[in-house]
Parts: structure tokens; sequence; C-alpha cells
């Protein structure tokens, strides 16, 4: 092999040996998996951007990077619940969700579209749960969560994210 080729395939492995200890994979733009189903990063990246625009002007305020590893846990709570729903003869509608944020005083969750689908998705879950009682096991356990490890490692025991990966936050460049 002559140098320039040699000088190629270095630089070329150089990069990829980069890519795969910087946890690059062929679904580097997915934040999860829930039962196989794929939450994209773009996905995490509406709900932190959503959220931290309407909590701005509260004592809340938080930037959509220190927002981004609550909404990897509500991006997969609002999957779980979405396929809970889908099997169940009466799911909380619309309607309902509205009211249970409202009723927690969290309506300012709701004035951004990206922020008001992760609200929803939390309240779904919640409202799924609180109807389950105590017999919460079979939707609790029923669900298999594989979170990218560069957001940290999933918590089935709390359903939270736990530790923090590598790109909890987005880079700024």
């Amino acid at each position: 092999m002559n140098s320039s080729k040699k000088l190629l395939v270095g630089a070329a492995l150089g990069v990829f040996g980069a890519a795969a200890l910087s946890g690059c994979s062929p679904a580097s733009g997915t934040a999860a998996l829930v039962n196989g189903v794929a939450i994209p990063d773009s996905r995490v990246t509406a709900f932190s951007e959503g959220c931290s625009a309407v909590l701005q002007d509260t004592q809340l305020a938080q930037s959509p990077n220190e927002l981004r590893s609550q909404m990897v846990t509500w991006a997969v709570l609002d999957e779980m619940s979405r396929q809970k729903a889908a099997q169940m003869d009466d799911p909380p509608t619309g309607t309902q969700l509205r009211d249970y944020v409202e009723q927690a005083g969290l309506n300012i969750l709701l004035t951004d579209d990206r922020c008001a689908e992760a609200a929803r998705g939390v309240a779904r879950h919640d409202l799924i749960a609180l109807g389950l009682g105590a017999n919460t096991e079979p939707y609790f356990g029923g669900y298999t969560v594989e979170l990218n490890p560069r957001y940290g490692s999933w918590d089935a025991t709390n359903l939270d994210v736990s530790g923090s990966g590598s790109l909890s936050e987005i880079a700024n460049s």
C-alpha cells in the first residue's frame, strides 16, 4: 500500500474510532426505545426547547440543556402511556389530559405546542396509573426501556433517568 493510501486509511480509522468512542451508532438519532418503538432525539429537543420557552419568565426557568434529562424521562413516559392507552377500552381523553395539567396548576405548560405534548404524555401516564390503583405492576413492569447510553440509564423502579450520559446536554458550539 502506498503512503497516501496508508494515510487515508489511518485517517478514516481515526474518524471511525472517534465516532465509536463518542457513542455514535446507526441509531444515534434515537434517545430511547420503549418496547422497540423509537423515541427520536428530535422529540427530546422539541420538548426541551418548548418547556424552556414557557418557563423562561418564571422561577422555574431553565435552559433547554438543563431540561434535557427530564425531557428524556417525559418522552419515555409519554411513549409508555401511548402504548398502554392503545390497549385500553376507555383511555384518557384530550380533555381529561388538559384538565389534569390545569388542576395541577401547570397550565403554563400548555401554552407551547411542544411542551404541551410532553405535559399531556406525563398526564396520560399519571391518569392511567391512578386508574389502575394498586394494580400498576402490569403497566409499570410491562415495558422494556432501552435508553441511549448518551443520556444515562433507565431506572425502571423510579421510572426515571439515572446517571448522566455524555450527551444529556447539547454541546454549545
